[in-house]
């Protein structure tokens, strides 16, 4: 049997003489002689101990409160422009500036009857026939404005515009009777701007009754609306009311509503209270954010959009809106943060709400960007 070692490129022979595998086992501890490997060790060894202490020991600096202060409320997470914050933590920020809030157009809204067609009040021929209405043979259903052709006006003067059927409540659109254009009965006279340019009020009916209203309502002729009706019990009387909404105002940057609330048993009609608006407003120190506040809401807004610096006003009632919504009506209001109406940044929705014997405004129940 052959017990040679092989002799192999990986092999290290030691069956020569002693002294031999004594002197090459020295060699390959000794490393070469021309660089010992201790120096280079010694210095790897330092650069690793220096970066332990570079990484392990440096220094960290207390953070300041004037260096962790945000600067600016509107980039804070809390205080982010157009976030909706948590209800029940509506309130002004320390240290911002309360906004004047001008809402002195809101008390034209719903007065109409007082300057509304002065020329064009109802004749002494027609209001002998408005004040003798028979409820029982008057039209009952609505009729859409846009297209409605003659043989829809009763007697060429009323248009059924709105019913409710539950109730039995209409309102009629009243017209000149002799503007009426001599057409065939499934022609559309021209409403607004057209043939029937002379334009009465309003009549509500309810079952037999019928009763003609001086109120204004061109804007519905305008923009060839029919007019929002609600019919529910909204003072808490146990009695139904008719609330009836008339488009009254437009033109650049203006468009309003009018809400009028009318009894059934009486056949009157009352308008809100809109001398209080529920809304408070501050601007941040910077003068780069606005906050709204009304009862358990909130909203901000950036004034940054402004095309000119704010001047601390903010003013409501060129755009007034109304709608209904769970059986209730909701005032929406623009707010124009130009005085100019020209910047409306942001919107607010109220509740009408009876309290104290008068219809009014409550808590908003919505606010946020206009274009929400």
């Amino acid at each position: 049997m052959n017990n040679s070692m092989p002799n192999t490129p990986f092999s290290t022979a030691l069956s020569r003489s002693a002294k031999e595998t004594q002197m090459r086992i020295e060699a390959i501890m000794s490393g070469p002689k021309k660089r010992p490997p201790v120096i280079l060790i010694a210095l790897v060894s330092a650069v690793c101990l220096l970066c332990g202490n570079l990484v392990s020991c440096q220094m960290v600096e207390a953070e300041s409160p004037e260096s962790s202060a945000v600067t600016d409320p509107a980039s804070s997470a809390s205080m982010s422009v157009g976030q909706e914050g948590p209800a029940g933590l509506s309130q002004t920020p320390e240290g911002w500036t309360t906004v004047e809030l001008d809402a002195g157009l809101m008390k034209y809204i719903g007065q109409t009857s007082d300057w509304f067609y002065e020329n064009y009040s109802p004749t002494e021929k027609e209001m002998a026939v408005l004040d003798n209405l028979p409820g029982a043979e008057l039209p009952r259903e609505a009729v859409e404005v846009y297209g409605a052709r003659r043989k829809d006006y009763w007697h060429d003067t009323l248009l059924p515009v709105a019913y409710d059927e539950g109730e039995d409540v209409t309102v009629y659109f009243v017209v000149d009777p002799d503007s009426m254009p001599n057409v065939e009965p499934l022609v559309s006279p021209i409403l607004w701007g057209g043939d029937l340019e002379q334009q009465r009020g309003i009549v509500l009916r309810c079952g037999d009754q019928a009763k003609y209203f001086h109120l204004y309502w061109e804007g519905n002729a305008h923009f060839v609306s029919n007019p929002a009706l609600l019919v529910d019990d909204l003072d808490g009387d146990g009695q139904p009311e008719a609330a009836l909404v008339l488009t009254d105002g437009w033109g650049t940057g203006v468009y309003t509503e009018s809400l009028y609330i009318f009894d059934l048993d009486t056949m009157a009609y009352t308008i809100p209270d809109y001398s209080e608006i529920p809304l408070e407003i501050s601007f941040s120190p910077n003068g780069n954010t606005t906050q709204l506040v009304s009862g358990e809401r909130d909203w901000k807004v950036d004034l940054t959009q402004l095309a000119e610096p704010f001047k601390g006003i903010v003013e409501v009632g060129n755009q007034v809106r109304f709608q209904k919504k769970d059986g209730s009506m909701i005032c929406c209001l623009d707010l124009d943060f130009s005085g100019m109406t020209l910047e409306y940044l942001a919107s607010a929705h109220f509740p009408v709400v009876y309290e104290d014997g008068v219809y009014k405004l409550g808590a908003a129940v919505w606010m946020g960007d206009i274009l929400s």
